[in-house]
């Protein structure tokens, strides 16, 4: 709606995992060079964690483009309680549909063939597990089970598990210790810093502009403050308070992102149900504001 207004050759907040709009801050840099790592040198299993909106499936499929050219990629994204029906899924995510009606058995004989088969083409299958939080404790040993595909030499399947942070949790637990010892790098994504989230939101004006060098659009550093107070810098909540920021610049007429703007767009994202709005100003007189997910709001709602 406001592209043409502000010169974007597409939606510079949208809340996809877009690889192109990834910013490489230095915790997001780390986790992609360690995925990165352990796919290319097959070590096993990757761990990947953070809140909601932090980012986590971003940085997957960023590394999914930067190594998709070199190896097999299989993602799962649904949770699965039936062995056999996990099995299935990844043997579909390769490319192969297997016979209806098999069994687990049979079923794990079909997948360590084709594995072979991409070994051979020296072409290795890595499998992107995202939400994997979600996947029952039969499921997670399915996929431990899994990582022990392998030749003399190397691992037939690499295994990266993203997850939120009670995925960390679970498999804390005594139970899971087999699969503990598979992870070889375990990464934890945390909210950006204010530095950060200035950055971020410049880069994806830049990215998403038909000038990338020079943006019409920009964000004042009040502005700038007012975002990082209101989302505590989680990627999502920036992308849809940014968004929404952008529209109500367009509906004024300006370039010029302010905190006035954020601010506005802030109190139609958490209605105070008539109460009055409070605005709290620091002692040096700088504007601050509580951080959205502080009021009596489920932000989900609006995510």
């Amino acid at each position: 709606m406001y592209e043409e207004f502000f010169r974007l050759r597409q939606l510079p907040f949208e809340n996809t995992p877009d690889p192109r709009f990834f910013y490489d801050s230095e915790q997001h840099r780390e986790a992609l060079a360690a995925i990165e790592y352990t796919i290319r040198l097959r070590k096993g299993i990757v761990l990947v964690t953070g809140e909601i909106g932090s980012g986590k499936t971003t940085v997957g499929r960023k590394m999914l483009s930067r190594c998709g050219d070199q190896c097999t990629v299989a993602q799962i994204v649904h949770a699965h309680k039936d062995r056999a029906d996990l099995i299935a899924h990844v043997i579909r995510a390769i490319g192969v549909e297997p016979p209806e009606g098999a069994t687990h058995a049979r079923l794990l004989e079909i997948l360590h063939e084709v594995l072979i088969e991409h070994a051979q083409q020296r072409r290795p299958v890595v499998l992107f597990v995202d939400e994997a939080q979600n996947l029952s404790d039969s499921s997670l040993e399915e996929l431990r089970l899994l990582s022990n595909f392998d030749t003399n030499t190397v691992k037939l399947l690499q295994l990266v598990l993203v997850g939120q942070p009670e995925l960390r949790q679970r498999i804390a637990a005594p139970h899971m210790l087999p699969l503990r010892q598979r992870i070889v790098l375990a990464k934890q994504l945390k909210a950006m810093s204010r530095a950060d989230t200035g950055a971020y939101i410049a880069h994806r004006l830049c990215a998403a502009s038909l000038d990338p060098d020079h943006p019409v659009v920009d964000f004042d550093e009040r502005a700038v403050n007012a975002v990082y107070e209101n989302t505590g810098g989680t990627p999502r909540l920036i992308n849809v308070v940014c968004d929404n920021a952008l529209l109500m610049s367009y509906v004024r007429e300006t370039t010029t992102v302010t905190a006035d703007t954020v601010l506005a767009v802030i109190e139609d994202m958490l209605p105070s149900f008539g109460e009055p709005v409070v605005r709290p100003v620091s002692k040096r007189g700088e504007w601050t504001a509580p951080r959205m997910g502080t009021r009596s709001w489920d932000t989900s709602l609006t995510l």
